[in-house]
């Protein structure tokens, strides 16, 4: 049996090693499935549409993707796609495999973008291998406040406040227009619903069976049953949310809405029936944040610049980053860094491309990779407070370091470092520290030459 298993993967290295061969490093994808997932014909069907999506290579194991480790490391890929069925990815599955994707090369950071898709049946994952045009994020439906000038319009439901509720149109400022009623449940139905509505931000209390908008008072809620998302009113009336157009998801504040434990699990219905191709969330009850919230910081207050795939790994090695050169860490601190750390799932293609609409940005950042090196320039763009959140609302907000992806894949070893304290370059990212709150907003020039 052991000989068997190891015959098995020597031939799934050698399937790695010829899609390597003809994919750059920069651009490669691999897929990890279980073997029990590729031997039913329509998940089938969904890695070989998905492989050839992608031209990736496919890493089949038997119960553990540490069984595949050695060929991901040999592929070191660009992106990772993990395929199975509901019953497979678990909680645990997610934590281990935030450990795995920390190994690939010898450096504590993630070492590709992934992402795990997924479904109440295979039609639900073929849908999410299926979207190929970028999305381009213009209307943005929240159930807690964020930062409404970074989006071209959105719509916000307060979740401390009785009837806070605020709408922003294109080219107009944020208005606010308080609801009639306590219950909010039937106006977020009809906001998710809204074919135009790209981007559902969600906090407040949750479990895998529900959401309850009102986390301060008594509201209405949200449930799953049958693959369908719906608000139930104070009133007991069902609201339906039935919508296919491809969105993503940000549950940033939701305890548990990332957890996959069953065919009705809220993550799973926000797919089938909302049209959710991209979701990051919490498999465990969240109490620290650093991980869900700072999505914000990354994705919705730099409009543009990030995918959610990248806006989600950006945030997880600003986590890793802090946790290893922050020495002054309280006990508290540290604990909630590591719970973080390997708590969030990220659901859907990571090579798919869904990005806010463009936006005035705080500061820019220009990226320069050449034969004679690399530099990152931070340039502020709106006087003293460019460095700083825009919007606060939430668990461990701003002070995220500036990061830019590599254009193709270094070794760190052959570049000298030239300027701007405490910078790191690591194969594929460039990340500089924010500097502290209150300091003077300056341009910011990081720079490493080949060394000779």
């Amino acid at each position: 049996m052991r000989l068997l298993h190891s015959m098995h993967l020597i031939a799934f290295m050698l399937v790695a090693s010829a899609c390597f061969s003809a994919v750059s490093a920069a651009e490669s994808y691999a897929i990890l499935t279980w073997k029990s997932t590729h031997q039913q014909a329509p998940w089938q069907a969904v890695i070989e549409a998905l492989a050839k999506k992608h031209n990736a290579a496919v890493l089949v194991y038997e119960k553990d993707p540490s069984e595949v480790l050695p060929a991901l490391q040999k592929i070191h890929p660009r992106d990772v796609a993990v395929v199975g069925t509901s019953d497979l990815v678990h909680g645990a599955f997610i934590n281990q495999f935030h450990r795995l994707m920390r190994q690939i090369d010898a450096d504590p950071y993630t070492d590709a973008r992934w992402g795990v898709i997924t479904g109440r049946s295979a039609d639900d994952a073929m849908k999410i291998v299926n979207e190929v045009n970028p999305l381009e994020i213009r209307r943005t439906v929240s159930g807690t406040r964020i930062a409404t000038t970074m989006c071209e319009e959105a719509e916000c439901f307060d979740e401390l406040t009785p009837r806070g509720h605020s709408v922003k149109k294109v080219d107009e400022a944020e208005k606010e227009l308080p609801l009639d009623d306590d219950d909010s449940v039937a106006e977020l139905a009809a906001a998710f619903a809204n074919p135009k509505t790209d981007l559902i931000i969600t906090s407040g209390h949750a479990t895998t069976r529900d959401w309850q908008p009102g986390f301060s008072y008594k509201n209405g809620s949200f449930h799953s049953r049958d693959g369908v998302i719906y608000g139930r009113d104070l009133q007991r009336k069902e609201h339906p949310v039935r919508n296919d157009n491809p969105k993503v998801y940000l549950p940033c504040g939701n305890c548990l809405m990332g957890l996959v434990d069953g065919t009705d699990a809220m993550a799973l219905a926000w797919m089938h029936s909302v049209g959710v191709r991209q979701l990051a969330g919490y498999v465990e009850p969240t109490w620290y944040g650093y991980m869900g919230w700072g999505m914000m910081d990354y994705f919705v207050e730099q409009p543009g610049r990030y995918t959610f795939a990248e806006a989600f790994i950006a945030n997880q090695l600003a986590l890793v980053h802090r946790l290893e050169t922050s020495a002054n860490l309280n006990a508290m601190d540290r604990k909630g860094l590591l719970f973080d750390r390997d708590m969030v799932a990220f659901y859907g293609d990571p090579a798919w491309s869904a990005k806010m609409a463009q936006a005035p940005l705080p500061f820019s950042q220009k990226l320069v990779q050449d034969d004679a090196g690399i530099s990152l320039e931070i340039k502020p763009l709106q006087g003293e407070k460019s460095y700083e959140p825009i919007n606060t609302n939430g668990s461990q907000r701003g002070g995220r370091p500036f990061l830019a992806f590599l254009e193709s894949r270094i070794d760190p070893e052959k570049y000298e470092y030239l300027g701007a304290e405490n910078a790191i370059l690591a194969d594929d990212f460039v990340l500089v520290p924010r500097p502290a709150a209150g300091a003077k907003a300056q341009t910011i020039r990081a720079q490493w030459r080949l060394r000779k």
